[in-house]
């Protein structure tokens, strides 16, 4: 079987821990992104977010012939392995990461040329940027894993050790924060 032709990540990963680099590579493919925004997002350093990346894959590429499914998808432990490589991150510098986004924001490319659209969209980033401050370390993680890396609160929990219902109620928390103080912004 052709890995390149399989979109299935719990096959894939089947097929790499049976030895198919070519399967790791399409998961590779499949899931940098992702990851490297989520890395990026927590440690606000292009640099050092590919770094963790690539440590990330390497890591997953090591053990992967410990991975057990159990019902999860393959998706939950590549961003397991770079929560914990984050958090390793963070340890070994003595920071606390206080979830600032001002940079990520700063450093999206606007395909617009209109300066006026784009004074327009600065202020709006400001504002998101801010109201992101607002909240929780725990919220902002939420919202970044459900709203920019597109995972299920199903996916969320198991990443974070908690169950749906405190996902939910984290997420939910999170955007009536970010409402009531983009509301307050107009």
């Amino acid at each position: 079987m052709n890995s390149q032709n399989i979109d299935d990540p719990k096959i894939l990963m089947k097929m790499a821990k049976e030895g198919d680099s070519g399967a790791f590579g399409r998961l590779y493919e499949m899931f940098f992104s992702p990851i490297y925004r989520y890395v990026y997002l927590r440690v606000r350093s292009r640099g050092d977010a590919e770094d963790l990346t690539q440590i990330v894959f390497l890591k997953v590429f090591q053990s992967v012939s410990d991975f057990e499914e159990k019902g999860k998808n393959p998706v939950s432990y590549f961003y397991a392995v770079a929560r914990n490589a984050v958090i390793d991150y963070w340890r070994k510098k003595k920071e606390v990461n206080a979830g600032d986004t001002e940079e990520i924001f700063e450093n999206i490319p606007s395909p617009e040329k209109n300066i006026e659209k784009s004074v327009d969209e600065n202020e709006i980033v400001a504002t998101i940027r801010q109201a992101i401050k607002s909240l929780t370390d725990e919220q902002q993680e939420v919202i970044v894993l459900k709203f920019i890396n597109d995972l299920s609160n199903k996916e969320i929990a198991e990443l974070l050790g908690k169950n749906e219902t405190a996902i939910r109620q984290l997420q939910c928390r999170g955007l009536k924060k970010l409402r009531e103080v983009m509301s307050n912004e107009k």
